[in-house]
C-alpha cells in the first residue's frame, strides 16, 4: 500500500513539474543590449527631415516607451554624456509633399455638398490619403559631439559601419487617414465653403497611430535580432 501511495506520489510530482515546464518561456523584457554592455541610452528629439510635421515628438515618445519596459535598460531623455549608448532618430520622407501623401480617394460636391460651395462649379476633393516615410535609427556608444554631429549629417548616410555603430536600421512606414466633410449653409456675405471636420485630430491620431507601428517594427525585427 505504501509503495502504490509513494508510486502515485511520484506520478502527481511529475505531472506538476511537466505543467510547469510547459508555460516555461524566455523574459523577452530583459535588455536585449546587455551584449554590448549598453545599460542605460539616452534619447534626444528625433530629427525630422519629412514634410509631415509634427512627426518628431510622438514618434521619439513611443521608441522611449518600448524601450523603458526592458529590465535592466535605463532610458534617459534628452542628451546625456554620461550614458553608455545614444539612440538617434532620423524621420526622412521625399522632397515634396504630393509625393509623400497621395490621394485614394475622392468625393464629387455635389448632392447634399453643392449647398456649400455656393456658385462654385462642383469639384472633386480628397477624402482619403495615405502617407509614406522612413524612420533610421543609429545607436551609437558613447559618441562625442563631433562624431554626433557626423553621423547625423548627409556624408553620414554613406557611413554604415564604425566601432562605435552598434544599430544602424531603416524603418519604412506607411500610414492612412480620412478626411471628414459636413455640408454649410452659405450665407449673403459668403460664396459658401466645404467645411471640413475634425480633420487635424484625425490626421494627428493617424500620426499616433503609425508612431505605435514603428515602435513595434523596431521590436519585432530590430531587437529581438539581438
Amino acid at each position: 500500500m505504501k509503495v502504490r501511495f509513494l508510486n502515485l506520489l511520484l506520478i502527481i510530482f511529475a505531472f506538476i513539474s511537466l505543467s510547469a515546464c510547459s508555460g516555461y518561456h524566455v523574459n523577452t523584457n530583459s535588455n536585449p543590449l546587455i551584449g554590448y554592455d549598453i545599460k542605460t541610452i539616452s534619447i534626444p528629439m528625433f530629427i525630422n527631415r519629412s514634410v509631415l510635421p509634427q512627426l518628431a515628438a510622438p514618434m521619439t515618445q513611443e521608441i522611449a516607451l518600448l524601450l523603458n519596459d526592458y529590465n535592466g535598460l535605463k532610458v534617459i531623455s534628452g542628451d546625456n554624456e554620461n550614458a553608455d549608448a545614444v539612440l538617434i532618430g532620423i524621420l526622412e520622407s521625399r522632397d515634396h509633399y504630393n509625393e509623400v501623401v497621395t490621394t485614394t480617394q475622392t468625393l464629387f460636391t455635389d448632392a447634399e455638398l453643392s449647398t456649400s460651395i455656393g456658385s462654385r462649379s462642383p469639384f472633386y476633393y480628397p477624402i482619403q490619403s495615405t502617407y509614406n516615410f522612413s524612420l533610421r535609427i543609429l545607436l551609437i556608444k558613447r559618441p562625442t559631439a563631433e562624431e554626433l554631429a557626423l553621423f547625423t549629417s548627409e556624408i553620414g548616410k554613406l557611413i554604415s559601419i564604425h566601432p562605435k555603430i552598434v544599430l544602424d536600421e531603416r524603418i519604412n512606414l506607411t500610414g492612412s487617414f480620412s478626411r471628414v466633410a459636413r455640408p454649410t449653409i452659405p450665407s449673403i456675405n459668403s460664396p459658401g465653403e466645404v467645411n471640413f471636420v475634425k480633420n487635424k485630430g484625425i490626421f494627428e491620431k493617424s500620426i499616433q497611430d503609425t508612431c505605435i507601428q514603428a515602435a513595434q517594427t523596431f521590436k519585432q525585427v530590430v531587437l529581438n535580432a539581438f
